[in-house]
């Protein structure tokens, strides 16, 4: 795990930056390259100066890591967010988790297809690249502390039975997660920053299966 401390100012801009190198790393050496993004609010402003970049977007196609099982014209639409900071700015593919015209058992079902259709390693769909966040108790994409999804091996994309903040989501599996190329993590805060910094803290948390599983990892952060 590599990491970068910046100032809060600066933060954004470098974690854009960090970002658009990977991207145009990986373009110089694929023909395609399948990229990964979450929701929440500390991404949103970093993907908005991304799409300002110079990047040839028609050979990049754009998964989620999660989402919410809402409309997707809702506020709460990690895919509504994205599209509004980011896809409705480039010429790329992008993959909605849940377009809402199905249940939610066929749209797991339906990525997972389109998800299959990426080069795979071990049996498991090879993503380019990761975007995550992280939250304060250590959670990443949908998949929260104590939760029975954690130890999912087979499945790539799950449904959380657990409401959380008034909505049931659906998430990428740890597996999904641990075996792309390279993941993007974002953290701003001194508490979760406190967090990534304590192996013991993180312990039993989601963020450090992540981390004890994929050791390409760089977290972009501010200092204290």
């Amino acid at each position: 795990m590599y990491i970068k401390k910046t100032d809060p100012e600066s933060f954004q801009q470098t974690a854009s930056n960090c970002i658009k190198d990977k991207l145009a790393t990986l373009l110089q050496t694929k023909e395609k390259i399948n990229v990964a993004l979450a929701g929440g609010n500390t991404p949103m402003p970093i993907l908005n100066l991304l799409s300002k970049e110079n990047l040839d977007w028609s050979k990049i196609n754009f998964y989620q890591t999660d989402e919410r099982l809402v409309s997707i014209d809702d506020k709460e639409s990690n895919f509504h967010n994205l599209s509004k900071a980011f896809f409705s700015h480039i010429e790329s593919k992008a993959y909605p988790m849940f377009p809402g015209k199905q249940s939610p058992e066929n749209a797991c079902y339906n990525y997972i297809k389109a998800l299959k259709k990426i080069s795979q390693k071990e049996g498991v769909p090879c993503l380019d690249l990761v975007v995550l966040g992280m939250g304060e108790d250590g959670h990443i994409a949908s998949l929260f502390p104590g939760s029975r999804l954690l130890g999912e091996k087979q499945k790539l994309v799950m449904l959380d039975p657990v409401k959380r903040k008034g909505s049931l989501r659906m998430t990428l599996s740890l597996s999904m997660l641990t075996h792309a190329l390279e993941t993007v993590l974002l953290a701003s805060g001194s508490e979760k920053i406190n967090l990534l910094a304590s192996k013991s803290a993180r312990t039993n948390l989601p963020i450090n299966q992540l981390i004890e599983n994929n050791t390409n990892i760089t977290v972009i952060c501010t200092e204290d």
